[in-house]
This record gives structure tokens, sequence and C-alpha cells, in this order.
């Protein structure tokens, strides 16, 4: 299957397109949303901005992207420009999509509500969080993919 190329014109304006989209469909796709993409992303108040720096900066989602990005230079100029296609588009929102929760997970342990350890058998990282009202320090597991 042949796909077609489409150059990044500005990177920058392209990451944070990229990432609002990752952030603001997060948690909403299970919801029956019909909503168009300019409509999902036209809701971003600056309370979703802060939050989605934490979570998402737009300095890691430019390193992402430009690994997914394809290069090529002019022989003459000696500049730059990055192409994607939808294959390798799909593959970097995948991948932003990875880290935020990565990020969010790594949080989450950092402010200690949830406890982790790598699985040998699973060769995955295992979550859980402790039951904090439970005075025999009973624990639930839970699995992260």
């Amino acid at each position: 299957m042949k796909h077609s190329w489409y150059e990044i014109t500005d990177i920058s304006d392209f990451v944070e397109y990229a990432r609002r989209l990752i952030f603001k469909s997060f948690g909403e796709m299970q919801q029956e949303n019909n909503e168009e993409t300019e409509d999902l992303l036209a809701g971003f108040n600056s309370e979703d901005v802060k939050e989605m720096d934490k979570v998402l900066s737009q300095a890691e989602c430019e390193l992402i992207a430009k690994s997914f990005f394809k290069t090529r230079t002019n022989k003459k100029t000696k500049t730059q420009a990055y192409f994607i296609n939808e294959k390798i588009l799909f593959d970097m929102l995948e991948s932003f999509n990875s880290r935020m929760i990565s990020n969010m997970l790594n949080k989450l342990v950092n402010d200690g509500l949830l406890e982790s350890a790598y699985d040998i058998g699973k060769d995955d990282f295992i979550f859980w969080r402790k039951n904090i009202g439970n005075n025999n320090n009973e624990e639930e597991a839970s699995e992260a993919d």
C-alpha cells in the first residue's frame, strides 16, 4: 500500500496540535462523542494547558516527533525538510499517548499514591495502590499495559 507523504512546515505547531489531540481525547474516546477534531480542540482552556504541560511537555513531544519524521536536506541551501505519512503519524500519536500514560504513572508513584515493581515473568511493570483507609495494609494490585 502506497502512502502519501506530507511536509511538516512548522514542527512546533504540528507537535502542539498533535499533543493537544492526544491529551484532549485521552479518556474521552470511550464516551459517545461524535465531535469533529476541531471541536474537540476548541475547548482548550488555561487549566487544560497547565495539566497537559505536566503530563506531556512540548519539548519531549518534539523529540519524539523528530525521531519519526523522515528528513531531506537540500544540497544547495543545506536546509532540512521534514516529512510524514499516515502510518508514521499513527505510530507517533501512539508514542505520545504511551509517554503521557507513563508520565502520569510516574507522577502517581512519586506522589506516593501508587507502588510499582518490575515483573520479570510478564516482562512489564506492575502498579498497585495501598488501601489507605484499611488498617491491615491490604493492597490492591493492577497491571499496566
